[in-house]
């Protein structure tokens, strides 16, 4: 029975005062704290518990002679950006001769000329040396298989006034060979490594079929609506196969976590020490078609 002295909050409890096991102080200051109005506002963001050393992006590609690869410092607050890193050592093997990079006027970019065939199935080793502290990574390189029409990774159908709509869908699965691509057209500019901030133009097929039907992969596309005549330019990037499965272990902790999802945690990339990223060797092929071809 509840008291008709007994507080409305304990009501709505679904409690009286003689079921209580605590005192009333202590139920109202742990009321208190669980609802102050600004307690989102005055959290306190908590030390990450791995801080790295450098963070590395970029690697080979076998459409251009120009490789880049950008190299910063992990931020370590809330909304600010990585600080580039000047002045390191950069060298890439590919199994023939040595690929020497040099900063360019972007701090923290560093380019090379790579004048030799790609070297397939061989593997490609990263020499990093910075502050004191030597970095490695080794990627294989797996050769593309050439843009097939029937297995684009988009879809599209004829609108009004002679117009193609379209849906790009950031993940496909179910494919013989994992692969990253980047789809451009109108406004959106070709792809170019040393751009780095491109990366919401991918997507990817993947190898392995989809972690759950329940993560909310029908919101992650990219729509387009294009005249006949207007050019769609594909590019197709190899993976391999560690590549592949760092990828698919990073969006299992961004792109397809939900509400259920465990804690998220670090993924490992390729680089030796205290670091993060991966270091990549990419064969590309590139195709350009009409909207009304597709």
């Amino acid at each position: 029975m509840v008291l008709d002295s007994t507080p409305g909050w304990l009501i709505v409890l679904g409690c009286n005062m003689k079921q209580l096991r605590y005192p009333i102080g202590v139920v109202l200051f742990l009321l208190f704290l669980g609802c102050g109005k600004d307690s989102f506002d005055r959290a306190d963001f908590s030390m990450p518990q791995r801080i790295y050393d450098i963070a590395v992006e970029g690697g080979i590609n076998t459409l251009i002679s120009s490789q880049y690869i950008r190299l910063t410092k992990p931020s370590l607050i809330p909304d600010s950006l990585p600080a580039p890193i000047r002045n390191a050592s950069v060298t890439v093997n590919d199994s023939k001769t040595d690929i020497l990079f040099k900063e360019t006027s972007i701090p923290g970019v560093y380019m090379g000329v790579n004048r030799n065939d790609p070297n397939y199935n061989k593997a490609y080793k990263l020499t990093i040396k910075y502050d004191g502290k030597t970095y490695t990574a080794e990627d294989t390189l797996r050769q593309v298989v050439n843009i097939v029409d029937d297995f684009l990774p988009l879809s599209t159908h004829n609108a009004v006034n002679k117009s193609i709509m379209g849906s790009i869908p950031k993940h496909t699965f179910g494919y013989i060979n994992p692969n990253k691509w980047f789809i451009a057209y109108l406004d959106i500019p070709l792809w170019n490594p040393s751009k780095f901030d491109q990366t919401k133009y991918y997507s990817y097929t993947h190898l392995l079929g989809s972690p759950n039907s329940l993560y909310p992969l029908n919101n992650l596309k990219r729509d387009f609506t294009l005249g006949e005549d207007d050019y769609v330019s594909i590019f197709k990037i190899s993976l391999s196969e560690r590549y592949a499965g760092y990828l698919y272990s990073v969006f299992m902790e961004t792109d397809w976590s939900g509400l259920f999802s465990s804690v998220p945690v670090n993924v490992k990339g390729n680089i030796s020490g205290n670091a993060q990223g991966y270091f990549s060797v990419n064969d590309v092929d590139i195709r350009r078609y009409r909207a009304k071809e597709l």
